[in-house]
């Protein structure tokens, strides 16, 4: 009963939020001042109990000074804390530990990463930096100077490789730590931000911003913001670059960025702007997945799915990824969730003619199946 309670309320904070807009106090105020103007062109003069001017006033008062005290305790700890940028690691209890080897335990979402197939540059990269907020927290905690830590991001690589999902884990990783709140991803992309108007893109890019606060904004495709349309220029997207890098500096303590896309676009996009460059001081490169790979990934998810391939499958699998992978539209592990599919598509059809009869594995994707798999999709 009390988990539906809190599902409700979870709801309709929600609601009041996108009713708001990003900034609740502002939007409150401009409803206020709407029903006023109503009640004012109309020439309604509500009857209003003695007093309740002077109780209404008060309460506004008593609010504002709780809502600024609220404020004040959030925010001192990170005044008094080392700085701007100094982020000071609050593991939840028996997280963020380290083994004789010192590797990091007692996080799921590290242990999950290191269990993804392939990706060692990305899971070398996100253990240096743990490393790395580890130390200066402890410089911290001595009294020492903290060097400012860019948490920002940007994930360069081809499509299929895994970004949002290592988006994802990075935010639950760091909620562990202690640095980020609630470690949720918010996925958007240029659509997301960009409004039709002028002045609407500011609007509408800070709402996603709030939306991802004490969490990641994943922007995917994000060299789309500073495309230019051919003989012409996109103030839009400018405009866009222009709000995120502002918010960014102003919710540096409650917000990470990550911008995903292309290697070559995604270097165009961060020289694109001056302000972008000093945002986003590390890039993590997402490789292609190797034949071998793929065939893993394969394996893996027709495992949770309830299937299982023989080694003649694999040989079949094997060969077809290295021609796609030549292809330039070439999806990595979307081709291979595809094939298998496929593969289930011509195993429902080579089977269930024998349904009626029993005595079926219903477990068995066949070579048969993973190459007629391979035939629908060359």
């Amino acid at each position: 009963m009390a988990t539906v309670a809190n599902l409700l309320m979870n709801k309709f904070t929600n609601w009041i939020r996108n009713q708001l807009g990003p900034s609740p106090l502002i939007g409150l105020s401009m409803l206020v001042m709407s029903v006023l103007a109503v009640l004012s062109a109309f020439k309604i003069s509500p009857s209003l109990p003695p007093g309740f001017g002077y109780a209404l006033l008060t309460a506004v008062i008593a609010s504002a000074a709780l809502y600024w005290l609220i404020r004040v305790g959030q925010l001192w700890p990170k005044v008094v804390g080392g700085g701007a940028g100094g982020y000071r690691l609050r593991p939840r209890s028996g997280v963020g530990l380290t083994d004789p080897s010192g590797k990091v335990s007692g996080i799921a979402a590290l242990d999950e990463l290191s269990s993804m197939i392939g990706l060692n540059t990305v899971k070398s990269e996100i253990h240096t930096l743990i490393q790395r907020l580890r130390v200066e927290a402890a410089r911290q905690e001595q009294g020492l100077p903290v060097a400012p830590i860019s948490l920002h991001m940007v994930f360069a690589g081809p499509p299929g490789v895994g970004k949002t999902v290592v988006a994802r884990l990075y935010g639950e990783i760091l909620r562990d730590l202690g640095v980020l709140q609630k470690g949720h991803v918010i996925e958007t992309d240029r659509s997301g931000l960009v409004a039709g108007y002028v002045g609407q893109t500011a609007l509408k890019t800070k709402q996603r911003i709030a939306e991802a606060l004490d969490g990641i904004l994943f922007i995917d495709e994000a060299y789309a913001l500073s495309a230019h349309p051919a003989g012409g220029s996109d103030s839009f997207g400018q405009e866009a670059i222009d709000t995120l890098l502002k918010e960014m500096e102003d919710k540096r303590d409650r917000l990470i960025v990550i911008v995903a896309g292309y290697s070559d676009q995604m270097r165009q996009f961060v020289a694109s702007n001056p302000g972008l460059p000093s945002r986003f001081t590390k890039t993590i490169r997402f490789d292609s997945y190797t034949a071998e790979e793929l065939v893993a990934i394969l394996h893996a998810t027709a495992r949770r799915e309830g299937l299982h391939m023989d080694n003649e499958s694999d040989q079949i699998a094997r060969a077809f990824f290295e021609r796609a992978s030549t292809a330039p539209d070439f999806g990595n592990a979307r081709t291979a969730r595809t094939l298998l599919e496929r593969a289930r598509e011509a195993q429902a059809s080579r089977i269930s003619p024998a349904l009626a009869h029993g005595n079926v594995d219903l477990a068995e994707l066949t070579c048969a199946d993973i190459a007629s798999a391979v035939g629908s999709m060359s």
